[in-house]
């Protein structure tokens, strides 16, 4: 009897323990420590296109506007974004963007954010020693758990938001996605390193051949014909990027599973009298998305991220659960040994 009331009692302990188990596989640690971005996180991301029209800064520099023209250039774009440190629920990332004309680069950037590892916004509270870009909103990808409503996403050039807008759901690459659209009407760029791949400025000679072989309206001429005195001399550029850009993004991981965008710079002047900005002519036009085999790449890492968070948040506590109400079940069900009764001796004749 002592024997069975033991095992019935070992049994309902550690079907209780594994019932606990389950519960903080599924609600401590799936969302704590496991639907968060990794700490390992590298992900390398390919995009092809191309400069619809792209401008030379060395022909203008020379004032030969003709030549500085460049149409249908092949455009390439490699971006890494990885996680360089972690801090508890934090992460220290960096995004790197080399872009590419015909070859040859003509741009790179490399933007540090401190983020919540797991909505993506980022945060003030980190390391004293993490140097990062003070933004706004969803910088590197969407938050894990993304859901279908507008989010606000940063322009590192333009140090500015944008409303990221769900529109629509939609496979890609066999992975069910979010489609988010965004669009950002012409808006000064004021990012320094974006800045230092531009023309500071030019003479003001070019300005005039621009007034005379641009595109520019009357009233843009005469308007920029009275500036020119104003501007000194070489004059200084500003430039203003406007854009339309889609994002295809897994719901669960937040990972962005492909991404088309279109773009434009416009270089202009700026009036000292009242600070308004005169668009003079066209930098770059651009068209570029993910290729294929990086969008392939991308929805692999997001299977992937799908099936860690269904394992340790779904099935391991199912199943964990479900042997320790069976180990409950059969230790209740261990049967009590009655003692053996002890036959009374017949009676003496």
């Amino acid at each position: 009897m002592r024997t069975n009331t033991v095992l019935r009692g070992v049994g309902v302990a550690v079907g209780l323990v594994l019932i606990a188990c389950a519960f903080v596989l599924a609600y401590v640690i799936t969302p704590n420590y496991v639907v968060r971005v990794p700490d390992d996180t590298d992900a390398k991301r390919s995009y092809a296109g191309s400069f619809r029209t792209l401008l030379d800064a060395q022909e203008v520099a020379k004032g030969n506007l003709v030549a500085a023209v460049k149409r249908d250039v092949p455009l390439a774009v490699e971006r890494t974004v990885k996680v360089e440190e972690t801090s508890g629920d934090k992460a220290l990332v960096s995004d790197t963007r080399t872009t590419s004309a015909a070859g040859n680069p003509v741009e790179k950037t490399d933007w540090k954010y401190a983020v919540d590892r797991k909505t993506l916004q980022p945060v003030t509270s980190h390391p004293a020693d993490w140097t990062v870009v003070d933004a706004q909103g969803l910088t590197v990808s969407w938050p894990l758990g993304a859901k279908k409503r507008t989010y606000t996403g940063w322009r590192p050039e333009t140090k500015t938001t944008t409303p990221l807008t769900y529109t629509r759901t939609e496979s890609k690459s066999g992975v069910s996605t979010y489609v988010y659209e965004a669009s950002l009407p012409p808006t000064r760029i004021t990012d320094s390193q974006v800045l230092a791949g531009l023309p500071p400025a030019v003479p003001q000679t070019t300005l005039a051949l621009v007034a005379q072989l641009g595109t520019l309206s009357d009233a843009a001429k005469q308007q920029l014909a009275a500036l020119l005195p104003t501007l000194g001399n070489p004059v200084p550029l500003s430039y203003t990027l406007a854009s339309a850009d889609t994002f295809w993004i897994e719901p669960e991981t937040g990972i962005v599973v492909d991404t088309q965008r279109s773009q434009q710079r416009v270089a202009g002047v700026i009036a000292p009298s009242s600070g308004a900005f005169l668009p003079l002519l066209p930098v770059s036009e651009v068209f570029y998305q993910q290729t294929p085999e990086s969008v392939k790449a991308a929805a692999d890492d997001a299977n992937d991220g799908h099936d860690v968070i269904m394992l340790v948040g779904t099935i391991l506590p199912i199943v964990v659960g479900v042997v320790g109400a069976l180990l409950i079940a059969a230790a209740l069900l261990i049967r009590r040994r009655r003692p053996r009764s002890t036959p009374t001796p017949p009676a003496e004749a």
